[in-house]
Order: structure tokens, then C-alpha cells, then sequence
């Protein structure tokens, strides 16, 4: 009786122990990334996490991270690589962040038509998630990017207008000003855009919306 009641202490202190050291982590990543505007130091500090002994499942959901920061930092083609080649099976409650870091990627980098194929394959899975409150603007943003690379301004515009004022990182606040300015562009609106890719300069800082033309 008394061996069970110690080994449910020890396996509660270690849970509360690893509880917070994930909260830590987490608070680690956010700083770098969204508050230090450091894709790089946030790519640093995945790594680390890398070089240790880890489950499957982790050593996934690592790699997915580290895809985030390399997504900002402009690195498509090593964010293509990694989901396709080292994330063997996507973890459950990860699948939005796979594809909104895959399919962007893809966009991004100019190679469309890949990017809707695996959009196709996507859909049904991002349909899932998307009732999801947590991952609901994730898989809206990806969806936007998707219809604006195929022409669908009409329907993606009014959520990068929203997408400036209810994003809690300014990296978000960034991607909705550049495709506002290029939906602008588009709409020979030059002034207007001109004041969005502004913004979106100054709201991506340290990332790849700085200088990005596509």
C-alpha cells in the first residue's frame, strides 16, 4: 500500500515538474519569437531540444515548432523539407500548425500548383480542426493565403482586414498588412498599398516580411 502511495507521489511531482517545465518552454519560445522578433535565436533553441533524447511523438512536434521560426525567417524550402521528411506521423493537435507551416511555405516560395495539391489533400483534415476554437484562425489564415495566390481576392480580403485587428502577435498583424498591400496593388491602388507594405515592414520585424516581394 505504501509503495503504490510513493510511486503516485513521485509520478505526480514529476508530472507537475514537467508541467512546468513545458510552461517555461513555451513562455522561452513566444519571447524569442514574437516579443524578441528572433526567428533564429526561437531556431537555436528548438534545436537544443533536438540534440536530446526524446519520444517520436516529441521529436515531431520539435520539428514542427522549429518550422514556425524558419517560416518567419524565410527558410521555405528547409520548412518544406523537414514536414515532409522528418515528421513521420503528424501528433494529434498539431496538424494545423503542419499544414498552415507546409502549404504557406509552399505559397510563399512560388510553387502554387504543389501547394494546392496538398491543399486538396488538407482540406478534410483542416475542416476537422477548424471547429476547434484554438486552431480556428491558423487554418482561416491558411485557407486566406490559399484563395489569394489563386486569385480569390473576394474571398479572402475582409479576413486580412480582421486579421490586422485580432491577431495577438504582430507577425500575423504583418501577414494581414502585406496581402492587404497586394490585394491593393492589384486593385492598381498603389498609394494604398504602398501604406500596408509600411506597416507590414515594421510589424515583421526580424522576419522575412521585412524586404519580401512575392
Amino acid at each position: 500500500m505504501y509503495l503504490i502511495l510513493g510511486i503516485l507521489i513521485i509520478l505526480f511531482a514529476y508530472s507537475r515538474m514537467r508541467r512546468k517545465n513545458l510552461e517555461k518552454q513555451v513562455e522561452l519560445f513566444n519571447r524569442l519569437l514574437y516579443k524578441e522578433k528572433s526567428p533564429q535565436k526561437y531556431i537555436d533553441e528548438v534545436d537544443k531540444l533536438l540534440l536530446k533524447v526524446q519520444s517520436e511523438r516529441e521529436t515531431s512536434i520539435n520539428y514542427i515548432q522549429k518550422t514556425t521560426g524558419l517560416l518567419y525567417a524565410g527558410r521555405f524550402e528547409e520548412v518544406v523539407d523537414i514536414l515532409n521528411n522528418r515528421v513521420k506521423k503528424i501528433p494529434s493537435n498539431w496538424q494545423a500548425v503542419y499544414y498552415h507551416n507546409l502549404l504557406l511555405s509552399m505559397y510563399f516560395n512560388g510553387d502554387v500548383e504543389k501547394a494546392n495539391q496538398s491543399m486538396v489533400q488538407a482540406r478534410e483534415t483542416l475542416d476537422l480542426y477548424g471547429k476547434k476554437d484554438y486552431s480556428t484562425v491558423t487554418i482561416k489564415l491558411t485557407y486566406a493565403v490559399s484563395d489569394f495566390y489563386n486569385g480569390n481576392f473576394s474571398e479572402c480580403r475582409e479576413f486580412f482586414m480582421d486579421l490586422i485587428d485580432i491577431s495577438k502577435n504582430d507577425y500575423r498583424v504583418a501577414f494581414g498588412c502585406y496581402f492587404m498591400g497586394k490585394i491593393l496593388e492589384a486593385e492598381n491602388k498603389t498609394d494604398d498599398a504602398q501604406v500596408y507594405f509600411e506597416k507590414a515592414k515594421t510589424y515583421g520585424q526580424g522576419s522575412f516580411m521585412e524586404d519580401f516581394q512575392r
